[in-house]
């Protein structure tokens, strides 16, 4: 079920510890030179949708959660940070509204990474008050699940994953630019993000992401967005769901908190 469509009364009645609230999030923010502003909440909502269908009566879908935590993004046009406090007050006022109608387990499906520390702050409040809550981010589960599935930020992986959802929102032929990354110096070596190799170690050297990328995709092994293909993302968001599908399903078995 989804919660945008049900009355306040649909809902009080069906509300209690057996139903589990699945909240998909994300982040409005820069994805490399083909990827929608969106991709972040997009692959969420639509994992979310598509887990609905696998048990409805014990799951409520929530509205997706669009906004996250993206400071080091907002260089490039169209990215929107809201910061670590606020999100987390949303989100623990989430947990809060919906423990107050009687839900106790509660799974978020996130789309970006610097949304954990948020979403970690909602799982403790929840625990706290005796329920759970687990976060899946969903782009480090498929790497987990096949290496070949595995990328880095705004580049084929996200891209593929988009194409097979959305065709008619990326654009490839249209908007692709070549990837560049700049390095500090020729031993220091940008990876990820802030994340930089020096002689076979990691250190953050903080940076924001205009100074390291010209495009904004960075990170992964092969990730270019010259090879995003539909094929791929439609086989990588398969195998998401089917994870996502048992996990839930066990989830919906583990003891609540104190």
């Amino acid at each position: 079920m989804f919660l945008a469509r049900l009355t306040s009364s649909e809902f009080k009645a069906v509300a209690g510890p057996e139903l589990m609230a699945l909240i998909p999030l994300g982040s409005t923010e820069q994805h490399g030179s083909i990827g929608p502003l969106g991709t972040d909440f997009t692959i969420p909502e639509e994992l979310c949708r598509e887990a609905e269908k696998e048990n409805p009566d014990g799951l409520v879908v929530l509205p997706v959660v669009p906004y996250g935590v993206c400071p080091y993004h907002t260089g490039f046009a169209g990215t929107i940070d809201i910061g670590i406090p606020t999100l987390q007050a949303i989100l623990t006022s989430i947990v809060s509204c919906l423990m107050k109608a009687g839900i106790r387990r509660f799974a978020f499906v996130n789309g970006h990474g610097g949304n954990d520390p948020a979403i970690d702050g909602a799982c403790a409040y929840a625990y706290e008050h005796g329920g759970l809550g687990a976060i899946a981010d969903w782009w480090t589960i498929v790497r987990e699940l096949n290496p070949a599935w595995g990328g880095g930020h705004g580049g084929a992986q996200e891209a593929s994953v988009m194409m097979a959802l959305h065709p008619d929102w990326v654009h490839k032929e249209k908007n692709f630019v070549p990837e560049e990354i700049y390095s500090l110096t020729p031993e220091l070596k940008s990876t990820y993000g802030s994340a930089t190799s020096f002689r076979g170690a990691t250190v953050k050297i903080m940076r924001p992401t205009e100074a390291f990328t010209k495009t904004g995709t960075f990170g992964g092994s092969n990730d270019s967005c010259a090879l995003a293909d539909p094929a791929r993302g439609r086989e990588i968001f398969n195998g998401m769901l089917q994870w996502l599908n048992a996990f839930l399903a066990e989830f919906a078995k583990a003891p609540l908190g104190k």
